[in-house]
């Protein structure tokens, strides 16, 4: 369940291009991030067919494939959103984003204008490091989960690799996080999702299937996977027209890096002259393109395939489908600051952005956690919680105690001392024992503290490695594997509820049992 969010102002690690976009206060996205704007583009856009015929798409049942069929008869519009092929499909708001679609796409429809959930899978993405990983909470904060072979040398593109066998090994470090019988079958059915020598494009594309089906929930969800022979026609005709525009797109790049920099706001995708924002795909490893007129003629001749980049993706996007609406994380809704400026070049219609949801997960141990601190939430994710707790008050007031004493005790000295002189060295010896037992009480008061505040540190230490592992959103690291090993497919469905893209902030969806209801 949820009922509150985490404002955005008060969630770190966003770029500020994001928090002004969420806030409405910049002219660089020139539409309003709102389902009446993605309904009013749809409508704009019915009746355009896609550049991809329905065989492209993956998808499961027959109504899904009455769905590829309408869009790519132009009689629906597409919904996006897209991910690296990440392993047991990566970070959770991968998932998210495929939730985000499928109620956006469902309420466009219910608006009255044929809407279909597409998931762009980013299968030409060459960066193996960042998508055969994933994270575990450990004790001492994230634990990482790398296979081997992931590093930045690859070249080819991931989605045709086959996972290696060390992914069992990575399976067994989540095996403990299964206690349950139920837990336990989720985790072998990801394993077999993701069995050594399944490529890394069809785990990822069979395991979100694997997720985002609802009896509940009639919406179908496509998968595009850019490197089917049904998109290498339309890719080559893309590239080609991006060549013979390339002075165009350099200068629309360039003039959105000085916008940006005016502004004073970070830069995503700074502007090089020296570079095409492409890549192609020869001899089976992806390279940035060197020369777009040699390129072109590689292309034409079906020795190359080309793959866009960053700053061209989404244009390809729109060129391949009718797309009224797309999905985006913050760092996309960023660099779309220098995408959009491309659209018109290609003559496409800009989708509406809207921002994927944001979600903070939190379980039994969560939650007592931070009453324990008497934290709320939202301090703790704006830094109150990294804040050291104060010196106990009773060693403040034991110490001006102390110290009054002393005064006091040496103001009797004269006094003492003309009523009878032994009486001075008692007087000093009284002070002598008052004032170490005054410092030895201190001291247990500070120890005492100091254990609470090891507890009081230990809490916090979890809640930062279950919440916002290295200072991010946990929705940014951990797999879904990790609400599913705890609470079961019960949580999809709390996921799915809380998928509802919010303007204001992150969603704080409440797993297991809620302390304080009662069934019945």
């Amino acid at each position: 369940m949820t009922d509150r969010i985490i404002r955005f102002d008060r969630y770190p690690g966003l770029p500020p291009l994001f928090r002004a976009f969420v806030a409405g206060k910049t002219s660089l996205y020139p539409d309003q991030p709102t389902i009446d704007a993605a309904v009013a583009r749809a409508r704009e856009i019915l009746g355009r067919p896609a550049r991809i015929p329905a065989a492209a798409f993956r998808c499961r049942g027959p109504a899904g494939r009455e769905k590829a069929e309408a869009l790519a008869a132009g009689r629906a519009v597409a919904v996006l959103a897209g991910h690296q092929v990440g392993l047991f499909t990566g970070p959770l708001f991968a998932l998210l984003k495929a939730f985000d679609v499928i109620r956006v796409a469902a309420e466009i429809t219910a608006r009255g204008v044929p809407a279909v959930a597409v998931f762009y899978a980013l299968t030409d993405d060459h960066d193996l490091e960042e998508i055969a990983k994933t994270a575990r909470p450990g004790p001492d904060g994230p634990e990482m989960l790398l296979l081997e072979g992931a590093d930045r040398a690859n070249r080819r593109p991931v989605g045709p690799l086959p996972i290696p066998p060390g992914v069992a090994q990575i399976v067994e470090a989540f095996r403990p996080d299964a206690r349950t019988p139920e837990a336990l079958q989720i985790l072998d059915a990801f394993a077999r999702r993701s069995a050594p020598g399944v490529s890394y494009a069809d785990a990822f594309i069979e395991t979100l299937f694997d997720l985002v089906e609802s009896e509940s929930e009639p919406e179908p969800l496509l998968v595009l996977d850019p490197l089917v022979p049904e998109a290498a026609a339309p890719s080559a005709a893309f590239f080609l027209e991006a060549v013979r525009l390339k002075e165009a797109i350099g200068e629309a790049w360039r003039t959105s890096t000085d916008q940006l920099t005016a502004r004073k706001l970070e830069v995503p995708v700074p502007y090089r002259p020296e570079v095409f924002p492409f890549f192609t795909i020869e001899q089976g490893e992806r390279r940035r393109v060197g020369n777009p007129r040699e390129a072109a003629a590689r292309v034409e001749q079906g020795s190359a395939l080309p793959s866009a980049d960053v700053l061209t993706r989404p244009a390809f996007k729109a060129f391949l489908l009718p797309a009224a609406a797309s999905i985006l994380g913050p760092s996309e809704i960023a660099y779309h600051a220098q995408s959009l400026a491309l659209f018109p070049l290609f003559d496409l219609p800009r989708p509406v952005l809207l921002a994927r949801t944001h979600a903070v997960l939190t379980g039994p141990a969560e939650r007592r956690a931070a009453s324990a601190l008497a934290l709320s939430l939202e301090d703790f994710f704006s830094g109150a919680a990294s804040s050291l707790a104060p010196a106990p008050p009773e060693v403040t007031r034991l110490s001006a105690l102390a110290s009054q004493l002393e005064k006091d005790l040496a103001a009797l000295a004269p006094g003492l001392s003309e009523l009878d002189p032994t009486l001075a060295g008692a007087l000093e010896t009284t002070r002598r024992k008052v004032s170490y037992q005054m410092e030895q009480l201190m001291e247990r008061i500070r120890k005492a503290a100091d254990r609470r505040q090891d507890v009081a540190g230990g809490r916090r230490k979890r809640l930062a490695t279950m919440l916002l592992p290295g200072g991010t959103g946990a929705d940014r690291l951990y797999p879904p594997l990790m609400p599913l090993l705890a609470y079961g497919r019960a949580a999809l469905d709390a996921i799915r509820g809380g998928a509802t893209g919010s303007l204001e902030g992150a969603a704080v969806i409440e797993l297991g049992p809620v302390e304080g209801s009662h069934a019945g």
